[in-house]
């Protein structure tokens, strides 16, 4: 608003890629030990902790650093009651899962959307453990069935749901199926 009132000019985007480490990862790196630990990011890539902290020391992981609470059953810890991802909502689906987590999709989290694993339709809430990042084919794949307990019918093409913490894929043959993907298991809730 303030280029617009104040006569134009140039916006600039802002790009930040999520970092997902474990807590006992980050005693690791923090000790200066950390030159093995392989570390996924929501861009589709990985590095070592060495190279997160020369990045760190050398200013390019910007001035603020966020830090994502999860619970191992509950998955990302946060409450909203809004139709729309917060910022901090999306920073924490994306630190959970590093890629979409729909079986053998290895889209990075940076391109995906933001999801409500019980549709927002259905009465799901956007909350942190209702939301999960999904790429744009398999959002609108997704089956926004009923909400389990209430009129539950089995998907179609498959659903999205959390199980044990976890973001897995509900075939319609009743499985529960997880993305194999080398990049999913280095998110969040796989690092507790």
């Amino acid at each position: 608003w303030k280029l617009i009132d104040g006569g134009g000019g140039i916006l600039k985007p802002e790009y930040r890629t999520v970092i997902a480490i474990g807590l006992d990862q980050s005693a690791t790196i923090v000790r200066g030990e950390g030159n093995e630990s392989i570390i996924g990011a929501s861009d589709g890539t990985t590095m070592t902790g060495a190279e997160i902290v020369n990045l760190a020391m050398s200013g390019a992981l910007g001035d603020k650093i966020y830090a994502g609470l999860f619970h191992p059953t509950a998955g990302p810890v946060n409450l909203y009651e809004a139709r729309f991802a917060s910022f901090k909502q999306r920073i924490l689906a994306m630190a959970e899962n590093l890629v979409c987590p729909w079986p053998d999709c290895g889209v990075p989290a940076d391109r995906c959307q933001v999801h409500h694993l019980d549709a927002h339709k259905n009465g799901g809430q956007t909350n942190p453990s209702n939301l999960s990042t999904l790429c744009a084919y398999h959002n609108g794949v997704n089956d926004d069935g009923e909400v389990p307990g209430k009129n539950f019918t089995k998907p179609k093409r498959g659903r999205m749901i959390r199980h044990r913490g976890k973001v897995k894929l509900l075939t319609p043959g009743g499985r529960l199926v997880s993305n194999t993907h080398d990049l999913s298991a280095m998110g969040a809730m796989d690092l507790i």
